[in-house]
């Protein structure tokens, strides 16, 4: 008996909610199914957006600066000794794909009137492209070979190549192209002309800032460098278990500290995610009150100008439950709508495929939308419990409301 009286009054529900979209004004409905697909576009948009921002800082850093372990030298002169023996010993590990030792010593660059101090770094061309994407990015010239002497490459932000959109053009060069001839004054004295073998560009402005020579022209400049670096730089396979391969490296050699890449940058990336899931949290607040209020209107307005007819359809035996369930049914099917056309315009027809060609350019690297589906589920969930809460809450004050005074106001 009481199950045949529920199943009833979700009948008597669903035709009022029925009866309510199909006579309802065709332009409100769509109106308002319009602003919640905007709402749940922006809910998928903003967290896709910061999980790209994510992902795309993660892999720059370690992919044209870092590496995934980085060693430095415990010795008071930071230069890590036996690199030549040592680098051999690290690529035998299990799970390291590659390592290149790195050296860099101060100077000054100049070009006509422009100036710039800068770290000039000593590289094996050879074992860094095994570890960097660094030379795929080449926009002018060619890159380092072992054998080059009086070459230099360049990072975009100090050659500037008249490149004037860039984040530090006023601080670069300016001028600088490939071929062109530079004077460096290192701090050790030594002042010589080089000439720009090649720029490149990774769009992450501390690679960018970079310029190399030979490792075998940077123990010209300086001996102390012969078979030996400031850093060493590791490529692990993917997956890999960085902790046990820093626990190996750690045991060939004493007076080394080693890092992952994680470790390496400090609090620049957790900082960075913690900021982006704050902006996340508050940018899904506001959309969420957006869609509320939108459904929480339309349904205060709808019971306002329907009071007498609530008050009837009582009269004649309506039970609330089914009064307002059927708004609940039909705040339900308002953001069912939504979500559908929002998902399928996100994921197939709209955002992605086009962003995916035409990616956010950032001083960090180049980031592209990742839909993550627990964000998908997330923004459907909120929507959805939104829309029933704002289609319950002007309902239930109506129904609250004695019979005679909603008949007759």
């Amino acid at each position: 008996m009481i199950l045949n009286r529920i199943i009833k009054s979700f009948k008597v529900a669903g035709f009022l909610a029925y009866t309510s979209v199909t006579k309802g004004n065709s332009w409100v409905i769509l109106l308002t199914i319009l602003i919640l697909v905007l709402v749940s576009l922006n809910l998928l948009f903003v967290p896709s957006l910061l999980n790209g921002l994510n992902k795309s800082a993660n892999s720059v850093f370690v992919r044209f600066f870092s590496g995934n372990i980085i060693i430095e030298s415990n010795q008071d002169n930071y230069l890590i000794n036996r690199v030549k023996h040592l680098i051999p010993e690290i690529e035998g590990i299990p799970g390291v794909r590659a390592a290149t030792p790195r050296g860099y010593t101060g100077g000054k660059i100049s070009y006509q009137n422009n100036q710039i101090n800068t770290n000039i770094y000593g590289i094996d061309p050879e074992k860094d492209q095994s570890v960097f994407d660094t030379s795929k990015y080449l926009i002018e010239g060619s890159y380092l070979k072992a054998s080059d002497h009086d070459q230099i490459l360049m990072g975009i932000e100090i050659a500037g190549a008249d490149k004037t959109d860039i984040s530090l053009y006023a601080r670069s060069l300016k001028n600088v192209h490939a071929g062109d001839q530079v004077t460096v004054k290192y701090n050790n004295g030594i002042s010589k002309t080089y000439t720009v073998k090649g720029i490149f560009s990774t769009d992450f402005y501390q690679t960018d800032l970079q310029v190399f020579v030979s490792s075998s022209e940077l123990e010209d400049i300086n001996p102390k460098f012969q078979n030996a670096a400031n850093t060493i730089h590791v490529k692990t396979a993917e997956g890999a278990d960085l902790s046990a391969i820093t626990k190996s490296i750690s045991g060939l050699k004493e007076d080394i500290k080693i890092y992952t890449w994680q470790d390496y940058a400090g609090g620049i990336i957790s900082s960075m995610t913690q900021s982006f899931d704050i902006i996340k949290t508050i940018l899904r607040l506001v959309n969420t009150l957006v869609a509320g209020f939108t459904i929480y209107i339309i349904t205060f307005i709808d019971v306002a100008n329907r009071r007498r007819q609530i008050g009837i359809q009582r009269t004649i035996g309506i039970s609330p439950f089914s009064i307002s369930y059927a708004y609940i049914l039909r705040a339900l099917f308002y953001s069912l709508v939504a979500i559908t056309i929002s998902g399928l315009v996100f994921n197939f027809y709209g955002l992605l495929p086009p962003e995916a060609r035409f990616s956010f350019h950032f001083p960090f690297g180049v980031a592209y939308l990742i839909s993550d589906i627990r964000d998908t589920f997330n923004t459907a969930f909120l929507l959805l419990g939104v829309s029933v809460l704002a289609a319950v809450i002007p309902v239930a004050g109506v129904l609250r409301s004695k019979l005679i005074d909603i008949i007759w106001g």
